[in-house]
């Protein structure tokens, strides 16, 4: 419906719009059509959105090896990565996900920093693998500096391993303890390194690794990680075989502690 304003005539009539420009003109323009959406752009949609919460999810569940340090890229490369995953894994016909130990495999090696890859510091490849329930992190033996690289300044470096719980089909999620190991510059070998966790039935175990290096000196650590150099990246992603079982909550402030709800994501399969 068009309104006089007692200058110009503005809103609809009939298929046309009239709206208000400058110097007092007026623009005529047709009026949009109207688009429905087909039931394949509504589900694209769906898986979109779902995709997005998760690696929102996941990113906010790596904060503790990416300290925010991440390319503006990130999100987005991120955000359709999962979406391939999910897609790839939807039923059509039965309008379900049909995971498997090794769907979510495509994430391992994901950068969260293109500016400072982990690859291009430690040239050694990290593996994680599944066996009943633990968690393996396997970080092969190096040298140095051949295989692990120093910035400027750095003469410590703590390599530190991440792992995050989430329970896909109950919109459960948990992180759990960080486990690390610290590396001086004057070594010249490290053994080989087995990162191991304990994790339930029915979960999607995102495994990521980051390298902290800083400056040692007199007893005092300073922090050298930064905005473009913070070398993190995830380093495996395995959905545990079974049915997740929730613990009995004897303590319900200690259990609120350790799994908490993932808002917005709930994904049966």
């Amino acid at each position: 419906m068009a309104k006089f304003d007692g200058k110009q005539i503005v809103g609809l009539i009939g298929g046309l719009v009239f709206k208000k420009g400058r110097n007092n003109t007026t623009i005529v323009q047709p009026k949009p059509a109207s688009m429905a959406q087909t039931t394949a752009t509504k589900g694209a949609a769906n898986l979109f959105g779902i995709a997005s919460t998760l690696s929102k999810t996941i990113r906010y569940g790596m904060t503790e090896i990416t300290d925010q340090f991440y390319d503006g890229g990130m999100v987005n490369r991120l955000t359709n990565q999962n979406r391939s995953i999910l897609a790839h894994c939807y039923d059509k016909d039965t309008r379900k996900f049909v995971f498997n130990e090794t769907s979510f495999s495509r994430l391992a090696g994901f950068e969260f920093n293109f500016k400072s890859p982990v690859t291009n510091s430690l040239w050694v490849q990290p593996q994680t693998t599944l066996s009943g329930n633990d968690l393996t992190v396997y970080v092969p033996a190096f040298e140095i500096p051949v295989q692990l690289k120093f910035p400027n300044l750095a003469n410590t470096c703590t390599i530190n391993i991440s792992v995050n719980l989430y329970v896909l089909d109950q919109s459960l999620k948990r992180v759990l303890p960080l486990q690390s190991i610290e590396i001086g510059k004057n070594q010249t070998h490290v053994p080989a390194q087995e990162f191991k966790f304990e994790v339930p039935d029915g979960c999607l175990c995102v495994a990521g690794i980051n390298l902290q290096y800083f400056y040692l000196y007199n007893g005092i650590k300073t922090v050298l990680n930064k905005k473009d150099f913070n070398p993190a990246a995830i380093c495996g992603a395995i959905l545990s075989p079974g049915i997740f079982v929730p613990p009995v909550q004897t303590d319900p402030y200690r259990a609120v502690a350790k799994w908490r709800i993932m808002d917005g994501l709930e994904i049966p399969y």
